[in-house]
């Protein structure tokens, strides 16, 4: 049996967040749905203190806050499903970041108004832009494989690919064993290598994230 959702588990911490959303987004009910929550309504565009546009969102929370992030959809159809647009053309599940950015747009422990008004804004900025012949205000990673890529890349420091996948199969792994060759291509043993970055890259990138990048990757 799965074990109880956060928001079930934590009801005060779950109640506060919800008044905090609602205190500023009043557009935006939270509705159950069996053991779901998902979160519904208009999202307004805001800069300067006025609204500049206006969304139609849907967000469903998850069940484990710590592991896994939020999932967005647009609802009105308003923007098209396709990669350029950073949206699962199947699902409309709208990838807002690199999954093992999540440690500096929206870190652990972060709330759910955190989430709005910053990579949920952000992400609907660049949109409003873009429908204006803008370029996207904060720099846009390419999506699926590319973007993966990209991001271990400038994690890294470096562009070689049999090199970041060596790292992404590393950081992978629940643990590591200071015995293992490193992922450098130094033929030393980490613990004689870069024991002390790996375990740096380890405390940013969850291995969760790394395993489903790295089945990206072998696609």
């Amino acid at each position: 049996m799965p074990s109880a959702a956060w928001y079930d588990r934590d009801r005060s911490i779950f109640e506060r967040e919800k008044r905090e959303v609602q205190g500023e987004y009043p557009n935006l009910h939270f509705y159950r749905e069996e053991d779901r929550i998902t979160v519904r309504g208009g999202f307004p565009l805001r800069h300067g203190g006025k609204d500049l546009d206006r969304f139609q969102i849907e967000i469903e929370l998850p069940r484990n806050r710590k592991d896994d992030i939020p999932v967005i959809r647009e609802t009105a159809g308003r923007i098209p499903r396709s990669n350029n647009n950073h949206i699962n053309e199947l699902t409309g599940d709208i990838c807002l970041f690199v999954p093992e950015e999540r440690w500096r747009i929206f870190p652990v422990g972060s709330n759910l108004l955190d989430f709005l008004n910053g990579p949920v804004r952000n992400y609907f900025l660049g949109i409003a832009l873009k429908e204006l012949g803008e370029p996207w205000p904060f720099g846009e990673r390419p999506h699926g494989r590319a973007g993966i890529i990209e991001f271990y890349s400038e994690l890294i420091g470096t562009s070689e690919l049999e090199v970041i996948e060596r790292y992404i199969q590393c950081l992978s792994k629940q643990s590591f064993k200071g015995h293992w060759a490193c992922p450098c291509g130094s033929g030393n043993k980490i613990r004689n290598c870069h024991a002390l970055e790996i375990r740096e890259l380890r405390e940013k990138v969850p291995w969760q994230y790394a395993r489903k990048s790295l089945e990206q990757l072998k696609r």
